[in-house]
């Protein structure tokens, strides 16, 4: 059972120094789900983040007379006691950066109908503030999109772009789940130069069901008939992560150039 420690040394232990200012990368998309028709975007941050064994590294250099050994065995210890405290229904303070705590996820059909639970963050002003001199060094728009990292012939095992026709095919990864209007997955052929064929009449659909619809991996036949050469696989969708919701605009990836043998 765990008790609550009203001291006001509470929130001491940890003494906060100002850091150095850094840098970051912003990309911007369109907020398709702005009020009364205007035109906004919001920016998403590209993060990069420090592992635990460079936090420990850091911390060694702050406190070179503490063993870190014994740093990594409090942190583990403070870690599985936050996970405990949680775990038992009650929230944690972490010091002067702010609060755990539990949080209702998602809406329930009924008076007494039970949420899901979720863990939520908290942060205080001075951790908010923390971060305001950080400069942002490029802000650019980009287009949603997705991206295809890896096509598998299933016949052969081959990931160097030669497909067997009249197999099937595994593409991997992200935002590739295929759903809502006018979506789907193409074969359109190359030009001579490799480029994508703008001509969508010449562009042949996978019209087979998907055996994978999955945001990081798609599996399906290649279509019957396909004729032997360079193509583009073109991915089309609506498909977006927030229940209920479909992108206003479709989401389009296209691979490497893929060869039907």
């Amino acid at each position: 059972m765990f008790t609550k420690n009203t001291s006001s040394t509470n929130n001491a232990f940890i003494r906060l120094q100002e850091s150095a200012n850094g840098r970051v990368s912003v990309k911007l998309q369109k907020n398709n789900f702005a009020k009364d028709g205007s035109e906004n975007f919001w920016g998403k941050v590209d993060r990069y983040t420090y592992s635990t064994q460079n936090i420990l590294d850091a911390m060694a250099e702050s406190v070179p007379l503490v063993d870190l050994g014994t740093v990594t065995s409090v942190l583990n210890a403070y870690a599985n006691t936050v996970l405990k405290v949680l775990a038992s229904g009650n929230a944690v303070k972490f010091g002067e950066l702010g609060t755990f705590y539990i949080a209702g996820k998602g809406a329930v059909d009924s008076t007494s109908g039970k949420p899901a639970l979720t863990v939520k963050f908290s942060a205080t002003p001075v951790l908010k503030d923390a971060v305001q001199n950080v400069e942002i060094a490029s802000s650019e728009y980009v287009e949603p999109s997705g991206t295809i990292s890896l096509v598998t012939d299933i016949a052969t095992g081959k990931t160097d772009g030669t497909l067997t026709s009249g197999t099937s095919v595994l593409v991997e990864g992200s935002n590739l789940r295929v759903g809502g209007e006018d979506s789907g997955i193409w074969f359109a052929p190359a030009t001579e130069s490799g480029n994508l064929s703008d001509d969508e009449s010449q562009w042949v659909k996978v019209e087979s069901a998907l055996v994978y619809n999955l945001p990081s991996k798609l599996l399906f036949s290649i279509p019957q008939g396909l004729e032997k050469g360079r193509y583009r696989i073109v991915h089309r969708t609506r498909f977006t992560t927030k229940a209920g919701y479909e992108r206003k605009n479709l989401v389009r990836t296209i691979s490497e150039l893929v060869e039907i043998a």
